[in-house]
């Protein structure tokens, strides 16, 4: 079984029903032809380079299956056919799969994606947390300094002017 990726746009006009509807047809004809649906991931709307059939926009969707070259055709075929479908190009990724040994890999990497980003967001907080506690520490040496120098009767050392008088 060989693992193909079909990248597919569709017409921004459409409701979340058809889209979802649209979705639907093309994962039953990868079951139907024999091949496997390994994963289905909705991009949602973006921007076009530009202008295809007059839409600026478009609604971008992933299949990522396993299946023989007759699957990958009759995916062509009706992808041509749909007038809900401005553009789509599909790629051979792997010779040979195994479409749950390519689902458990794609979960694993989801699971390492997640960590990292979880990973990032607390580095990212503690570095706040570092900032603002020194920021206060900061805040609090120039108010401490500023009272010391008040109560011997001087200026504080930011409000020193140049002015003689």
């Amino acid at each position: 079984m060989r693992r193909y990726e079909t990248i597919f746009i569709m017409r921004p006009d459409l409701g979340e029903s058809a889209q979802k509807d649209t979705i639907k047809r093309f994962e039953g004809l990868i079951a139907g032809g024999g091949g496997e649906l390994i994963e289905t991931e909705e991009w949602g709307f973006r921007e076009l380079a530009y202008r295809i059939n007059g839409e600026q926009r478009g609604f971008y969707v992933r299949l990522d299956y396993g299946g023989s070259g007759a699957t990958m055709n009759e995916v062509e075929r009706n992808l041509k056919l749909s007038d809900n479908v401005l553009r789509f190009l599909s790629v051979l990724v792997q010779e040979e799969v195994d479409p749950e040994t390519a689902r458990t890999e794609l979960e694993a990497n989801r699971r390492r994606v997640a960590e990292a980003r979880a990973a990032a967001e607390a580095a990212r907080a503690a570095a706040e947390t570092a900032r603002a506690a020194a920021a206060a520490e900061r805040a609090q040496r120039e108010a401490n300094a500023a009272a010391e120098a008040s109560s011997e009767g001087q200026a504080p050392p930011d409000a020193i002017s140049d002015n003689p008088d």
